[in-house]
């Protein structure tokens, strides 16, 4: 869509927004965006960006987030002042520890105190309203003037999709917004002004690294999020196959098929046990990469009192001291003080500063060039090797699902996973969001990164994620599956109001454990510690007494809902008529599942 010239600086911002390719704006109203917001429904004839109404910031900011993992393109989330911005707080947090892009876009004000009404204005005006997520932010800016409007916005893009990414911040006052663009103001040509390429690392340490490559005997990829990053999982098949590497997958992102014979994730102590040199790319936490829990009777982490112990969780180490380690990656310039997202500080022999993909890219090049017959000879004994360890897990994973959690109620996660696997196996599917105890890369085929976005980190930010990321295929045959935890829900229950609303099409399957479980496991810990009593393991964390009923809440924003399903066999007939739903109406629909706690 092609705007006219603006006519007041909301339109100005409206217009650089569209110009950049943002598609929607995420927004929870309020009186300080206002301006904005009427430039976008009207100067913008609500396209382009196309506002999208949500009943609480957290879920604006983490639709945005999910948007961006479908798709690789940022969007707006408008947040109202200081009330709102402090409710997206969480959602921004959770997208900078995920790397992801977005223009926060907040309003305050007004500046000037001489315009402000009684007492309103003067809680909702903080002095720097970005102090809030300045440490969670790549950059906040609280520009003045028309031009320092347009420059700010298009710097925060260049800042926000400058790897590595992450979120930014801006605040407009709310006169300002209103204000009219000066006769002889000169409007930026959006194109001069996008963001450079990644760094492709340094020539010296590749060549480093692809010659500690080919003396491996044993070499192990760690690889995270390459689905993310354009040619990023091509580019990890091509080494990984010429070399004969197996292949670990970090966090829930894709980054190589669960059906590759070299994906070897899920062995990983057994692979990991005998390697000579390990390569991680973009893994953002090494040190926890390379460690498994032990538990080890009548030991006490360091700074607990000296009371009673037995089962304290103690790390060791998966490789040994002589392992290689070459990194690579974007991650250190990434780093922030004030919380350390970033894990303890590990040792690499050729650390590599540059983007994964480019890197790879060129390792291959080099190692392809300098291949001779011992070289292809131990590539080929290694994918032999791999290929067996891959058919072992797929294969035990099959045989656990069927001879221990196939007919266990309540239902088992595997279970749940198998199920709906058999519903979507044949449809063009995409899991927008959650996880079955990891069942679902187990158990589904999953072979290329447009099958998963499956990001978000929870208490409350679920359902966001999964909108976001359905939105971006609303319209297309693809069958978004979101896997939704019963406690994540019912922190924004009144997401289920914007799925309706905007019409978002996707199967959402409820993992009803009825507990903040993660809670159960830590109470657990520490009552075995002290030598007391379980029997109230479960107060102040199970979700019973009264038992949510999830299919009456879908129902109540007229989204189809089916449940609460709690016996094996009546999972597939209530996915099959929630799949009908979404295929042919076009909607929503919720099956709520009640399943065992892991």
């Amino acid at each position: 869509m092609t705007l006219g010239r603006p006519e007041y600086v909301s339109d100005l911002i409206v217009y650089l927004l569209n110009q950049l390719g943002i598609d929607y704006a995420t927004t929870n109203p309020g009186a300080t965006t206002r301006g904005m917001h009427e430039s976008i429904v009207s100067y913008g004839a609500n396209r382009s960006p196309e506002m999208i109404t949500c009943c609480h910031e957290e879920l604006a900011v983490a639709m945005a987030e999910g948007y961006y993992l479908a798709t690789g393109k940022p969007l707006a989330a408008l947040v109202h002042n200081i009330v709102g911005l402090q409710h997206a707080s969480k959602a921004i947090y959770e997208a900078w520890l995920a790397g992801v892009p977005m223009l926060v876009i907040g309003g305050t004000g007004p500046v000037d105190l001489s315009h402000r009404r009684p007492w309103i204005d003067w809680i909702h005006t903080p002095q720097v309203q970005g102090q809030i997520v300045r440490d969670y932010v790549k950059w906040d800016d609280q520009p003045e003037g028309a031009r320092s409007v347009a420059e700010s916005i298009l710097r925060a893009y260049q800042i926000a999709m400058t790897e590595p990414r992450g979120p930014v911040y801006l605040c407009f006052d709310v006169e300002l917004q209103e204000a009219l663009l000066p006769e002889d103001f000169d409007i930026p040509d959006v194109s001069r002004y996008l963001p450079g390429h990644p760094p492709a690392g340094n020539p010296q340490a590749i060549a480093e690294a692809a010659q500690a490559l080919m003396d491996a005997e044993w070499p192990v990829i760690l690889a995270q999020e390459m689905g993310l990053t354009p040619g990023g999982s091509d580019a990890l098949v091509s080494l990984a196959e010429l070399m004969g590497v197996p292949v670990i997958e970090v966090g829930p992102s894709f980054s190589l098929p669960n059906t590759h014979p070299l994906n070897v994730t899920g062995a990983n102590s057994d692979v990991l046990r005998d390697a000579d040199l390990v390569l991680t790319i973009g893994v953002k936490d090494i040190d926890n990469s390379l460690k498994t829990p032990v538990h080890q009777a009548g030991s006490i982490p360091e700074g607990l009192p000296r009371i009673p112990s037995s089962n304290i969780r103690r790390y060791e180490s998966l490789i040994s001291e002589s392992t290689k380690l070459v990194r690579i990656g974007l991650e250190d310039y990434g780093v922030k003080s004030w919380v350390s997202h970033y894990g303890r500080l590990t040792a690499a022999d050729v650390p590599i500063l540059g983007d994964g993909a480019e890197v790879l890219k060129e390792l291959a090049n080099i190692c392809k060039g300098s291949m001779n017959g011992a070289t292809e000879a131990k590539a080929k004994t290694r994918t032999s090797k791999a290929e067996e360890i891959n058919s072992g897990i797929r294969g035990k994973a099959q045989t656990d699902l069927r001879e221990r959690w196939w007919d266990q109620t309540p239902i088992s996660t595997a279970r749940l996973a198998s199920e709906i696997w058999d519903v979507i196996k044949d449809e063009d599917w995409v899991l927008v969001h959650g996880s079955l105890s990891g069942w679902e890369k187990r158990l589904w085929n999953t072979i290329d990164e447009k099958h998963w976005v499956a990001g978000g980190g929870g208490t409350g930010t679920g359902m966001g994620v999964a909108m976001g990321a359905a939105l971006a295929y609303r319209g297309t045959d693809k069958m978004c599956v979101s896997i939704q935890n019963d406690g994540d829900l019912l922190y924004t229950p009144g997401s289920l109001w914007t799925v309706a609303h905007h019409e978002i099409p996707m199967l959402v399957v409820m993992f009803n454990n009825k507990a903040y479980y993660q809670d159960v496991g830590h109470q657990r810990a520490v009552t075995t510690l002290r030598e007391r009593s379980l029997e109230n393991l479960n107060v102040g964390v199970s979700l019973e007494g009264p038992d949510t009923d999830f299919a009456t809440l879908a129902r109540s924003f007229s989204i189809y809902g089916d449940g609460p399903i709690t016996q094996p066999g009546d999972i597939s007939s209530a996915l099959k008529k929630g799949l009908r739903v979404v295929k042919e109406e076009g909607k929503a629909a919720l099956i709520d599942t009640v399943t065992q706690p892991r």
